[in-house]
Formats: C-alpha cells, structure tokens, sequence
C-alpha cells in the first residue's frame, strides 16, 4: 500500500476515535446529571433551594437577605427549603415541637439567636442542629427567648409546620414500656441505665440544647448504660420495635444539705 493510502487510513481512524471520545464525554455528562438529579431527590446533597441564593444555600443563616417562613396563622408555617420562623418570648424550660403538616417533610433544624448570630454552639461551633424523630416532628431545646430556626426540608418542595411549645411529658426518676416515647428529663444526671428484655431492637435519640444524636442502637435482651451531654434539660425519644419492653432508669438528683449556722459562744451577744 502507498504512503497516501496509509496517511488516509490514519486520518480516517482519528476522525472516528474523535467522535467516539465526543460520544463518551456527552453520555458521561448525562449520566451525571442524572446521578445528581437522584441524589439531591434523596438528600445526598443539596444543589440550592428554591429561591435561595446558591452561595447561602448550606448555610443559610448566612445571608443578609433570608427567606422568612410565611406565617399563617394559629401558630402553622409555610416556606422553602432554608426559610426561618423568627420566634421571641420563648420559655427556655419548654421545648420547641415543629409538626409536619399535610404530608411534607421536615428533614431537621438549625437554631440560631437574631440575625443569624450563633449564641448556642451546636458540632464544630456552627448552629446546633436538631434532626427530626421518627414521627416527623422536630423538637428544640433552646438556651434563650429569641431564636431564628432554619427549617431543612426538600430543595424542591414547600414545608408546612404547627409549632407548639412543651406537652412532651416529664420523668425524672424510671421510664418504661412497649412502645416507642418521647419525653423530657430535668436534673443534673448525665447517665441513665437502659434495660430491655424480649425480642426486637431499640434506639434512642437525645436532644440538648447543643442539638440531638442519635445515642444508642442495640438488640434485645440487654442491660447497659447510655450518657449524653451535660445540659439542665433533655429530650429523650425512645423508639422500639416487635416485642421489646425497656425502661430508663435515672440516679436521683441529690438533696441539698441545709447550711447549719454555728451555735453562739457562751456569754456572746445575739
């Protein structure tokens, strides 16, 4: 064959190398925003919310020009993903309940003092954040009256939320049952001990004012102890499933022992 039929061939084979490359780099870019598309749908990360600037989309607190949540009336509100209620005169011995409504989600929230200023410090000093239980609702313990809560919910969806304060239930000394329960624990104890008998699974998320983690998973039969953050008033969600009965038992807060004035000298004036 001659050097211009070699020539030929080689161009020839290029050209089609170089549309099979282009071809590869178009699938692999659809194949990517499909990827994308299914992962923001499930929560793997977020690309933005819905009119919120890019830049302030994880952190939304951030912005100087938040989207604040629609206030409806009766204590309901409406918003984006990343939108605030602004809450004053809150009673700091109470926790904060947001309740989905009309079926949306709410993935969690994030709590800050007014103007996005953070004056409870949640994991690596950013806003605590408050993930929500396993009947939807979000619980909130806060350390002042004003808060801003940046609601998380689906990057293309509205939320709708009831917030209420308290009506979660104290114990202070033994919990216990067969079903799941949420209630709140006051008192200076740091532990508790958790037993558990039947068969199934248990797990149990704390929540202080520094946010909520979930603290323990385990399976039936056990007997054990759980810790969590120091804080003067805790939230415990307790959920369990098939034939599990567990109980919580905390150690009692101490009795102050009362001050004795000394007894006067003999001969002293009173």
């Amino acid at each position: 064959m001659s050097a211009g039929g070699q020539t030929g061939a080689s161009r020839t084979a290029i050209a089609r190398l170089g549309g099979f490359t282009a071809f590869v780099w178009i699938a692999g870019l659809v194949v990517a925003g499909i990827v994308a598309l299914v992962y923001a749908d499930e929560g793997g990360f977020d690309v933005g919310a819905v009119g919120v600037d890019e830049d302030y989309a994880s952190e939304p607190w951030t912005s100087p020009d938040p989207i604040v949540a629609d206030d409806r009336g009766g204590g309901v509100y409406e918003g984006s993903d990343g939108a605030v209620i602004r809450l004053s005169g809150l009673d700091v011995d109470a926790a904060v309940v947001l309740t989905p409504e009309d079926s949306t989600y709410l993935g969690g929230v994030r709590v800050t003092g007014p103007g996005g200023r953070i004056v409870t410090e949640g994991e690596y000093g950013e806003p605590p954040r408050f993930s929500s239980l396993a009947d939807g609702r979000v619980v909130v313990l806060v350390e002042q009256p004003d808060v801003e809560l940046w609601v998380d919910g689906f990057s293309d969806e509205t939320w709708r939320a009831r917030v209420t304060t308290g009506g979660l239930g104290w114990t202070n000394d033994v919990a216990s049952g067969f079903e799941s329960a949420v209630f709140t624990h006051a008192g200076e104890a740091s532990t508790a001990r958790l037993s558990a008998r039947g068969e199934g699974s248990i797990a149990i998320q704390i929540v202080t004012p520094h946010g909520s983690e979930r603290t323990f998973d385990g399976e039936a039969p056990l007997d054990q102890s759980i810790a969590w953050p120091d804080a003067p008033l805790v939230v415990f969600s307790v959920e369990s499933w098939d034939d599990v009965g567990w109980k919580l038992e905390f150690p009692p807060t101490p009795t102050p022992t009362p001050t004795l004035s000394p007894s006067p000298s003999p001969g002293a004036t009173p």
